[in-house]
């Protein structure tokens, strides 16, 4: 069965995350993305991120070496909504990883990321 243009587009966002290459991110967002991120059920920030400028500063190094490692587990879409979700291994700065569980909503527009909804969970503790 063929993926569809907006699986392959999560697919390349995902890897492209997975290396910090924020330039290769960019380019599969509108200009007028919105972003908002949900930690342990609590909102990030109380208002969406705006616009490729923001998206980009908030793609942070992680604190250890090495990328991330992203793994999808799976991914549904319906209309122009790709729901994907993963489990992300957060390279610690002493070694080791921080593991978090990722549900991300990706909505499309004209082939691009129009907005993503993350919402975050962490499954393994950082002690």
């Amino acid at each position: 069965m063929a993926v569809s243009h907006n699986k392959n587009i999560v697919t390349k966002y995902f890897d492209s995350l997975s290396r910090l290459d924020r330039q290769a991110v960019l380019t599969l967002l509108t200009d007028d993305v919105q972003r908002v991120e949900w930690a342990d059920g609590f909102p990030e920030s109380g208002v969406p991120l705006t616009g490729k400028a923001a998206f980009s500063q908030n793609i942070t190094d992680p604190p250890g070496p090495g990328g991330l490692k992203i793994e999808v587990l799976r991914m549904t879409e319906e209309n122009n909504v790709v729901v994907a979700e993963c489990t992300v291994h957060v390279p610690k700065k002493e070694g080791g990883f921080v593991t978090v569980r990722a549900w991300d909503v990706f909505e499309f527009e004209g082939g691009k990321v129009c907005r993503l909804d993350s919402v975050t969970v962490m499954v393994q503790n950082p002690a």
